[in-house]
């Protein structure tokens, strides 16, 4: 009988640092505002997110590179290439961050984007729009659109890999799920996902008076999702979703689409 051939080992990691403990932080995590705090005002300083973050660069980063600096050489990244300076690019490299403030802002980019095209001169159809998004923010954006209650598929296609470094199709088919991820409390209370719209007229008294003229709305339904797809190998996000514009009557400009919009799910 032919001899089995011996599988070959592989070198297992290094276990990590024993008996660590980690100082807690000498302060409250939150931030210090006279009353309910009802957004994430990105231009107040950044006063939402700082606690967070500080305490992390001061007390988790530090045991981090020190697991970091006792394991192999080979099993350290080669941070030294061409010109780059090692050290400079360890220390940056090897930084812990908080995800909050990248999540808070990239949604709050792309809600901006989406209520651009909610403008009054676009009437009822589809808008897509294109943004750069790179994977390691992608990661944790899918988290959280999932849990929310998004529906994520990560089969990929024929041409291209599978999984989260492959081709990720998000759809949302729920408004209020929708408004839970572009909420306007990631920014500056801002709403995304509805804009209505005015016509102003100056009286001879020198007043100006807005009428309402009407609304535009995105749609988030089991036939019009709202629908996100992602190319790693690019790290381009497609953002495609169909607005549906109202009069100043309530009355939708395509009415098939609003009886759809009604429609109650079948099983």
């Amino acid at each position: 009988m032919p001899k089995a051939k011996s599988g070959k080992k592989n070198q297992s990691a290094p276990a990590g640092l024993n008996n660590v403990s980690i100082p807690g932080p000498s302060c409250p995590l939150v931030p210090r505002t006279r009353g309910p705090q009802a957004s994430r005002d990105p231009r107040n300083d950044g006063r939402f997110w700082r606690p967070a973050s500080t305490a992390v660069k001061l007390y988790f980063t530090p045991v981090y590179r020190q697991w970091l600096d006792s394991l192999p050489d080979s099993y350290k990244p080669e941070y030294g290439m061409e010109r780059l300076d090692a050290k400079i690019e360890e220390s940056v490299g090897n930084s812990l961050l908080v995800a909050g403030p990248l999540v808070d802002f990239y949604l709050s980019k792309i809600g901006g984007e989406v209520a651009t095209r909610l403008r009054r001169n676009n009437g009822t159809g589809i808008a897509t729009f294109e943004r750069d998004v790179p994977p390691t923010v992608f990661s944790p954006l899918m988290l959280l659109i999932k849990r929310y209650g998004g529906k994520v598929d990560m089969a990929g296609s024929s041409t291209s890999r599978s999984g989260m470094y492959g081709t990720v199709e998000i759809n949302v088919d729920s408004f209020e799920v929708l408004r839970s991820i572009f909420s306007g409390a990631r920014s500056d209370g801002r709403t995304f996902l509805v804009k209505m719209h005015f016509d102003r007229e100056r009286t001879p008294e020198d007043r100006v008076i807005s009428h309402y003229r009407g609304k535009s709305v995105v749609v988030a339904t089991t036939a019009r999702p709202f629908r996100l797809h992602y190319s790693s190998s690019r790290g381009r996000l497609t953002v495609t979703f169909f607005r549906q514009k109202y009069d100043r009557n309530g009355l939708a400009e395509d009415t098939m689409l609003r009886a759809a919009q009604d429609m109650p799910p079948t099983e």
